[in-house]
């Protein structure tokens, strides 16, 4: 499940995101596309908004933004 999904999953919007973890929505978006990665401080902030463990938060992002690294991770 991407970011996005899990997002609307939990009822928020892309705007309400963007509020939480400090980006504008265009920023927001453009990591769920994996088109840009988060900061750290910023990656955390967004996985405590949805309720995830930064390593839940981490495999979202990773299978949209890179899924070969996200492959490579379980084969170790």
């Amino acid at each position: 499940m991407s970011l996005s999904e899990v997002r609307k999953s939990k009822g928020i919007t892309a705007a309400q995101m963007a509020v939480c973890t400090g980006l504008t929505v265009a920023e927001l978006l453009a990591i769920e596309q994996g088109k840009q990665t988060p900061r750290l401080c910023v990656a955390q902030k967004w996985a405590n908004a949805l309720g995830l463990t930064f390593e839940e938060f981490s495999r979202h992002y990773y299978e949209k933004a890179d899924p070969a690294q996200l492959l490579a991770c379980e084969e170790d």
